[in-house]
């Protein structure tokens, strides 16, 4: 009601507004209308201008392009986060594009079993299903976004401030992954020579440090700034995985043909081919990954080792992508691999007695509170909650398969 509201202020504005005499000047670039339904929403609902704005904005797409978005919040089918998650993605698609993502994307709302996601799951999800139907290539797209990057500073309270940067993805992620491996050192040495809290330990780090980001902030001042001190961190070496399909890196497929079969940059998501060959040569050395379960099942151990080899831990990163936990978004990089049959009750260390859990989750299942297993052959894991309620657990879905608004291929023969 609030969202139809909104839709009618600005056309009712427009209705009451004198008509501009001709010697007036042209203000609002002629859209004087829009201009009063902001201030008019600003002032009766005590948001700022920019939130006003927002909402008409929202408001405009959902009763008219985006209805159907409407209607299924309307109906309780989906949250306005949601629907907030759809009309973000969409807006970057040309007009009818953005109606037939939309359609597809109210599918996406729920998994293949019908559990309704978060709107961060969905987010995730409907990212890669905008590189399937976006008509443009995703390497064009990206050299006009690159000409956008840039770094910014933004003062805040108590002598802070936020720095943020927009970077092509792969080169952020590289950046931010290095410094996560120097908070990590940090932090292990500041373990090692803790002193009285506050002390320095070297190159500016500061002991009573407690929390990795805290951490990462320190590393990044001190890569770029430098220090003295004990603190040596070497040459920076940051780790990137790519998940690349055999074809692209080799150079098959170009234009939307490269776009639907994408490489797959581990903690963002869909990259272009282009870019994906250019990590993919300068990469050190090229790890093998099995890409099904029972291939997966070859890397296991058996009960010969508790830990997983890290062929198999690959695999399983590859597999999962995120916490296992039904809703949980944290990425794999930060999980645990546990065993769903207890290694001391006789579990293997195989892919289909394996997922990666984050510590929370992990400890969650170890006391019991919640119980999965493994559904065969499928990558599922069927949970039950202390109250009993079953949810389905999916692997993460990097290429699902030919276009959902396309009609099947026919057989070739």
């Amino acid at each position: 009601m609030k969202t139809r509201a909104l839709a009618r202020v600005e056309e009712a504005v427009g209705e009451e507004t004198p008509v501009r005499r001709e010697e007036q000047p042209v203000r609002f670039g002629g859209d004087e209308a829009h201009a009063l339904a902001v201030t008019e929403v600003a002032t009766a609902c005590a948001v700022s201008e920019g939130s006003a704005a927002r909402s008409l904005n929202e408001a405009a797409e959902l009763t008219t392009s985006q209805w159907e978005v409407l209607e299924a919040v309307e109906e309780g089918k989906i949250s306005n986060g949601h629907a907030r998650t759809i009309l973000e993605q969409a807006r970057v698609l040309p007009a009818g594009h953005a109606e037939k993502f939309s359609r597809v994307a109210l599918q996406r709302t729920r998994t293949r079993h019908g559990r309704l996601r978060t709107a961060v799951e969905l987010r995730s999800c409907l990212r890669r299903l905008r590189e399937r139907l976006h008509p443009e290539s995703l390497a064009a797209r990206k050299a006009a976004a690159h000409r956008e990057r840039g770094v910014w500073f933004s003062p805040e309270p108590d002598g802070m401030c936020t720095l943020t940067a927009s970077l092509p993805a792969e080169v952020g992620l590289a950046i931010y992954n290095g410094l996560d491996h120097d908070a990590r050192l940090i932090k292990a040495k500041v373990a090692e020579h803790s002193r009285d809290s506050g002390a320095i330990v070297g190159g500016g780090v500061r002991s009573g440090s407690s929390t990795l980001p805290e951490f990462r902030a320190d590393a990044l001042a001190h890569r770029l700034l430098g220090g003295t001190g004990e603190l040596e961190l070497g040459v920076f070496r940051a780790e990137v995985v790519v998940t690349i399909p055999l074809g692209l890196a080799l150079g098959g497929g170009t234009g939307s043909e490269a776009t639907l079969d994408s490489a797959e940059l581990a903690g963002y998501g869909p990259i272009d081919g282009p870019t994906a060959r250019q990590l993919a040569a300068l990469a050190p050395n090229w790890q093998r990954l099995f890409t099904d379960c029972t291939t997966g099942k070859a890397l296991g151990v058996g009960r010969t080792a508790y830990r997983p080899p890290k062929a198999l831990l690959r695999y399983l990163h590859s597999r999962d992508g995120t916490c296992r936990f039904p809703g949980c978004t944290r990425p794999v990089s930060v999980c645990e691999p546990d065993h769903t049959v207890e290694w001391q009750d006789g579990g293997p260390t195989d892919a289909g007695n394996l997922a990666m859990l984050c510590r929370r989750h992990h400890a969650l299942k170890s006391i019991g509170a919640w119980k999965y297993r493994q559904l065969p052959g499928s990558g599922n894991l069927e949970w039950q909650s202390p109250f009993g309620r079953v949810h389905i657990s999916e692997p993460v879905e990097v290429h699902p398969g030919p276009d959902p608004g396309k009609p099947p291929e026919p057989p070739p023969f």
